[in-house]
C-alpha cells in the first residue's frame, strides 16, 4: 500500500517542479531582451549572457556600441540605455527613443559613447571603468560590462586657456595657458602657440621637456610633467571689427604629440570709416509751403564705402534726400541734397531736424540742422519784382516800336505834300 502512494507522490513532485521550471524559463525568456552587445567590434554579450571578451580603450576614444534585442514575445515602448558612472566629470550617458518589438523579431540599436580626454586616471596609466546597458519598457534588462581605459601614449592636454573675451585694436592680447603631459611617453622640446588666424597673427613659446606619469615622485620633481604659458598677441591696428577665434596650440618639435583648444575673442576695431562730413549751413529761413535745400558734402578718406543720409524729425512738412546713395572711393567726394518744404500748416519760428549719414549701414555722423519758417519768402517777393519788371519791359518795347512806327511815316506825308 506504501508503494502505490509513493509513486503518485513521487510522480506529483516531477510535475510541479517541471512546471515551476517552465514557468521560470517563460519568465526569465520575457525579461531578457538584450541577446547581443558588440562595442568596438568586440562581443562583449552573446545570446542574453556576459562573454569573457574585455575591450580596453584609450583616453579620448569613442565607443561605438551595437545593442541587438530579441524577444519570444511582443514588447512595447522599449528604450535602450548605455552609461558610464563613477566619473568625477559625471556620468557619460546615451539612449535611443522608444521602439516596439515585435516576437521572435531581432532588432539592432547603436549608440556612441566618447571617452573624454582628460578623464582622471588617478595618477595611473590605466583604469577600469563599467559600461552598463539597460533595456527598458515596464521592467529592465541590465548588462554590465566591465572594460579598461588605458592612457594614450603621446597626449599633451591643453588645460586650460585665460584671455579677455574682447580687445581693442591696436592694443595687446594677454593669452594665459596651462599645458600638462597626459600620456605615458616622455615628450621633449615642447611648445605652445597662440594665434588668431583671421588675422594672420601667432606667437609661440618653449616650454621644455614633458614628464610621463609614470616617472612622477621618482626620479623627477612633481611639477615637470606641466607648465603654464603667458603669450602676448599684438593685434593689428587695422583690424575690423568682429568675432574671431584664437587657438591655442601645444606640439612636440618633432610633432608626434599636438593638441588644440579653441575660444572666442571679440575684436574692437575701428569702428567709424575715415569720413569728412559738412553741411553748408546749420540754418536757412523759408516760407511755408516753399522750399530750402541743404548741401552735405562727403569725402571719403578711408577705403571705398557706400554713403546714405536719412532725414528724422521733419514733422513740420516734407522731405527727400538726392541721390540716395553715394559710393566713394578713397579721396573721392560727393553731395546730399537734402530738400526741405515747410507745410502750410507749419508753425513760425525755428524747427530742428536730423540727417544721419551712414557707411556701410554704420552710423558715421549726425548732423543736427534748424529750418526757419517765415511768413514771406525772400525768393517769392524776388519772383514777383522779376515779373514786373519783364512787363515793365514788355511795355517799353512795344511804346519803342509805336514811336519808331510813327517817326517812319511822317517823311513820307511831308514829301508828298510838298
Amino acid at each position: 500500500m506504501n508503494k502505490t502512494i509513493k509513486l503518485p507522490l513521487f510522480l506529483l513532485m516531477a510535475v510541479v517542479l517541471a512546471l515551476t521550471f517552465a514557468f521560470n524559463a517563460s519568465a526569465t525568456t520575457d525579461h531578457n531582451l538584450v541577446k547581443e552587445v558588440i562595442v568596438n567590434d568586440v562581443k562583449v554579450v552573446d545570446n542574453y549572457t556576459l562573454t569573457d571578451e574585455h575591450f580596453v580603450v584609450e583616453t579620448g576614444d569613442t565607443l561605438f556600441v551595437t545593442v541587438k534585442l530579441k524577444s519570444a514575445t511582443d514588447v512595447d515602448d522599449v528604450s535602450i540605455e548605455a552609461e558610464i558612472r563613477g566619473l568625477e566629470t559625471g556620468t557619460l550617458r546615451q539612449e535611443t527613443g522608444l521602439f516596439d518589438m515585435k516576437a521572435n523579431k531581432t532588432y539592432a540599436k547603436f549608440l556612441t559613447i566618447k571617452i573624454p580626454e582628460d578623464i582622471d586616471l588617478k595618477r595611473k596609466l590605466t583604469r577600469d571603468l563599467t559600461l552598463r546597458i539597460t533595456a527598458s519598457n515596464d521592467e529592465e534588462d541590465r548588462q554590465d560590462i566591465d572594460f579598461t581605459v588605458d592612457r594614450e601614449r603621446h597626449n599633451l592636454f591643453v588645460l586650460d586657456v585665460q584671455a579677455p573675451s574682447e580687445v581693442d585694436a591696436g592694443n595687446t592680447l594677454l593669452v594665459e595657458t596651462a599645458v600638462r603631459n597626459r600620456g605615458y611617453e616622455y615628450e621633449e622640446d615642447v611648445f605652445v602657440k597662440a594665434s588668431i588666424p583671421e588675422l594672420g597673427i601667432s606667437k609661440q613659446k618653449y616650454l621644455g621637456d614633458f614628464v610621463p606619469y609614470k616617472y612622477i615622485n621618482r626620479d623627477y620633481d612633481d611639477d615637470t610633467d606641466k607648465a603654464v604659458a603667458f603669450i602676448r598677441l599684438e593685434i593689428p591696428e587695422d583690424a575690423k571689427t568682429g568675432d574671431y577665434t584664437l587657438k591655442v596650440t601645444a606640439y612636440t618639435h618633432d610633432g608626434v604629440a599636438k593638441t588644440e583648444k579653441t575660444s572666442n575673442i571679440r575684436v574692437n576695431g575701428i569702428q567709424l570709416p575715415q569720413t569728412s562730413i559738412v553741411a553748408d549751413a546749420t540754418t536757412k529761413s523759408v516760407a511755408r509751403e516753399q522750399g530750402v535745400v541743404y548741401k552735405i558734402t562727403v569725402t571719403n578718406l578711408g577705403e571705398t564705402q557706400t554713403y546714405t543720409a536719412e532725414l528724422t524729425g521733419v514733422d513740420f512738412g516734407t522731405s527727400s534726400v538726392n541721390p540716395a546713395i553715394l559710393t566713394l572711393t578713397h579721396g573721392a567726394n560727393g553731395e546730399f541734397n537734402v530738400f526741405v518744404s515747410p507745410a502750410k500748416t507749419a508753425t513760425l519760428g525755428s524747427h530742428a531736424f536730423n540727417v544721419v549719414v551712414k557707411a556701410n549701414g554704420e552710423t558715421v555722423k549726425t548732423l543736427n540742422l534748424n529750418t526757419e519758417v517765415t511768413g514771406q519768402t525772400t525768393d517769392k517777393l524776388r519772383q514777383n519784382l522779376i515779373v514786373i519788371a519783364i512787363i515793365l519791359v514788355v511795355i517799353l518795347i512795344i511804346l519803342a516800336i509805336i514811336i519808331a512806327v510813327v517817326t517812319g511815316r511822317r517823311p513820307e506825308q511831308e514829301e508828298k505834300l510838298y
